[in-house]
C-alpha cells in the first residue's frame, strides 16, 4: 500500500506540474498576444509613417518644381530686364549723344581674349589723314469768301504792270488786226526782297471791228494762278519756306499778317495744292521720266502720316525718295508694302538700286531684276549702337569701315574706270579681310545683343555690300536718299501730318523741284518765281526744259 501512495501522491505531483506548465503557457500566449497586438499597432504606424513620409516626399518635389519654375522665370525677367536697361540706355544715347557715326580712332586695338580671330584689316595710314493743306470749306457754311478790296492794301507799297498787247496780234476769225478798246484792271500781292508789295495789273482788252462775233480779248496776266491774289513771287516764298524752311503755313500767315497782309492758313493751302497738282506736277513728272533713264538709282522711305476722312484719325502713309545724285523724285504711297517701290520703279530703265537691308525692296528688285547694292553707313550705324555693351570688336569694325570711307573720298571725281582699278587694289582686300573677321566673330556672340545684330546684318548683307567694288557709279552708302528724306522729317516735326492724301501728294512733288534745285546748287526761290510765270502758256512737249538741271544747264550758257 506504501507503493501505491507513493505512486499517487507522484502523479498527484506531476499533475500540479503540468498545471503550473499550462498556467505558464497560457501567459505565454497571453503577452504573446500582446506582443502581436503590439506589433500590428507598431505596423500601421509605420504605415501611416510611410504614407506621411511619401506625402512629404510629393509636396518636396512639387516645391523643388516651383523653385525651379520661379528660378527660370527670375532669370528670364533679369534677361528681360537686362535687354531694356540696353534699349534704354541705347535710347539715351541717341537723344542726348553725338547725332554722327563717323568713327575716329587713336589706334588699332585688339580683341579682349585669346584665340585665332585676325583683326580686320586697316588701311595704310599716310600723313594727311504733309503737308497741312486742305480741302475744308473756308466757313463752316461752305460759302465762298468775298474777295477783299483793293482800299484794304493801300499801306502797301505799289507798282504798275502793263500786260500790253501784240503789235501783231490778230483776229482769229479774219485775220485782220485788232483794236485796243479799252484795260482791265485787277491786282495782286507779290514779295520781292524784304517786303510785299502790290502790283496793279492793267491788260489791254482788244475787239476785231470786222468780226463782233468773236468778243473781246484780254491779255493773259503773267501769273501761275489764275484769280488768285498772289503773284508768283509770293507763291514761291510760300512753297520755298514750307518745304525747304519747314514752315507751316499757319505760322506763315501769322508772320504775314504781322508784316502786313492777312492772309488765312486755307488761302495758303489752296495756294500750295492748286499750283504743285496743276502746274508742278508736270515739271516733277519730267524730272522722274529723265531720273529713271539713269543706270542706277538709291532709295528710302519714311514715315508721312495723313490725317484722312472726318473721325481725325492719322494713317501711316510713306514718302519715298530715289535719287541718282543729280537729281531727286519723291512719291507718296499709303502703306509700305512692297508692292508700293515695285510700282514706283516701273519703267526704271537702270539695274543698280542702292538701299538698306529693308524687305519692302524685295518685290522691286525681284521683279525688275535688278542688282541690289548695300549701304555701308547702315552697317557702321549697327556697329555704332554695340560700342557701348562691346567696345573692342566695336572699335575694330568702326575703324576698318572708317578706312574704306577715307579710301571712298580719295577716289571722289576720278574717271570711272581709275574708280573700280583701285577700290579693287585698296578697298577690296580691306573688305575681304573684315569679313572673314565677321565669320569668326560669329562663332561666339550672342546673336540678339547689338554686336550680335551687327554681324548678323553684315552676314546678310555681304553680297550686297561688294557690289559697288564693280560699279564705279555706284556710291558705297545711302547717305544722300536719307539727306534727302531729312527734309520731310524736319518739316514733320513742325507740322506734324499732311490732312489728306491730296496735300500728301502735293508735297512730294513740292520736295521733288525744291530737292533737285538744292543737288544742281540753285536757289529754289529763284526757280520756282521763273518756272511758274512760263508753265501756264508753256509748250508740253519741252516740259523737260523746265527741269531744275536743265534750267541751270541753260542758266550758265
Amino acid at each position: 500500500m506504501s507503493g501505491l501512495g507513493e505512486i499517487l501522491e507522484e502523479n498527484m505531483t506531476l499533475r500540479e506540474s503540468l498545471a503550473a506548465m499550462e498556467r505558464q503557457l497560457r501567459g505565454a500566449e497571453s503577452r504573446l498576444d500582446e506582443t502581436t497586438c503590439q506589433l500590428d499597432e507598431t505596423t500601421c504606424q509605420l504605415d501611416e509613417t510611410t504614407r506621411q513620409l511619401d506625402e512629404t516626399t510629393c509636396q518636396l518635389d512639387e516645391a523643388k518644381r516651383e523653385v525651379a519654375l520661379r528660378d527660370a522665370m527670375i532669370d528670364t525677367l533679369k534677361a528681360t530686364a537686362e535687354e531694356l536697361a540696353r534699349k534704354l540706355e541705347q535710347i539715351r544715347i541717341q537723344q542726348s549723344g553725338a547725332q554722327s557715326y563717323r568713327y575716329i580712332p587713336d589706334e588699332q586695338e585688339v580683341l579682349p581674349f585669346t584665340g585665332d580671330i585676325t583683326p580686320p584689316p586697316r588701311a595704310p595710314q599716310s600723313d594727311a589723314s504733309a503737308t497741312d493743306d486742305t480741302n475744308r470749306p473756308n466757313s463752316d457754311t461752305g460759302k465762298k469768301p468775298k474777295r477783299r478790296k483793293r482800299e484794304a492794301l493801300n499801306h502797301l507799297k505799289s507798282r504798275t504792270v502793263r500786260c500790253a498787247a501784240s503789235e501783231d496780234a490778230t483776229c482769229v476769225g479774219c485775220g485782220g488786226a485788232l483794236n485796243i478798246i479799252g484795260q482791265a484792271e485787277s491786282y495782286r500781292v507779290e514779295w520781292v526782297q524784304g517786303h510785299f508789295i502790290v502790283e496793279d495789273v492793267v491788260r489791254d482788252k482788244c475787239a476785231c471791228p470786222k468780226c463782233p462775233g468773236e468778243g473781246i480779248l484780254t491779255v493773259p496776266a503773267p501769273y501761275a494762278l489764275d484769280r488768285a491774289l498772289c503773284g508768283n513771287g509770293l507763291l514761291s516764298r510760300v512753297l520755298v519756306d514750307k518745304y525747304a524752311d519747314h514752315l507751316p503755313l499757319t505760322r506763315q500767315a501769322k508772320r504775314m499778317k504781322r508784316e502786313g497782309l492777312d492772309i488765312g492758313s486755307n488761302t495758303l493751302a489752296a495756294w500750295v495744292k492748286k499750283s504743285t497738282i496743276d502746274l508742278l506736277s508736270h515739271v516733277a513728272t519730267a524730272i522722274k521720266v529723265d531720273l529713271w533713264q539713269s543706270s542706277f538709282l538709291q532709295g528710302d522711305d519714311t514715315g508721312f502720316p495723313v490725317q484722312n476722312g472726318g473721325n481725325g484719325r492719322l494713317q501711316k502713309g510713306r514718302l519715298w525718295a530715289f535719287t541718282d545724285q543729280e537729281q531727286v523724285q519723291y512719291a507718296f504711297t499709303a502703306t509700305k508694302q512692297g508692292k508700293c517701290p515695285a510700282a514706283l520703279l516701273d519703267g526704271f530703265a537702270g539695274d543698280l538700286l542702292l538701299v538698306d537691308g529693308g524687305s519692302e525692296f524685295n518685290q522691286a528688285v525681284r521683279e525688275h531684276d535688278l542688282a541690289r547694292a548695300g549701304c555701308w553707313s547702315h552697317l557702321r550705324t549697327y556697329f555704332f549702337h554695340a560700342r557701348h555693351h562691346h567696345p573692342a570688336e566695336a572699335r575694330l569694325a568702326l575703324g576698318t569701315i572708317r578706312d574704306l570711307f577715307l579710301l571712298e573720298r580719295k577716289l571722289r571725281g576720278r574717271p570711272p574706270d581709275e574708280v573700280v582699278k583701285a577700290r579693287h587694289q585698296e578697298a577690296k582686300p580691306i573688305i575681304d579681310g573684315f569679313f572673314e573677321w565677321v565669320q569668326a566673330v560669329s562663332t561666339f556672340v550672342r546673336p540678339k545683343s547689338t554686336l550680335g545684330r551687327a554681324i548678323t546684318y553684315a552676314t546678310n548683307q555681304e553680297a550686297a555690300l561688294r557690289l559697288h567694288l564693280e560699279h564705279a557709279e555706284l556710291p558705297m552708302h545711302n547717305n544722300l536718299s536719307e539727306l534727302m528724306l531729312r527734309q520731310a522729317v524736319v518739316g514733320r516735326k513742325n507740322w506734324l501730318f499732311a490732312r489728306s492724301e491730296g496735300g500728301a501728294e502735293a508735297a512730294a512733288i513740292a520736295y521733288t523741284l525744291i530737292g533737285s534745285c538744292m543737288l544742281q546748287g540753285i536757289d529754289p526761290h529763284e526757280y520756282l518765281v521763273d518756272v511758274l510765270g512760263k508753265l501756264p502758256d508753256w509748250p508740253s512737249t519741252r516740259v523737260g526744259e523746265l527741269t531744275p538741271r536743265a534750267w541751270r544747264k541753260k542758266r550758265e550758257t
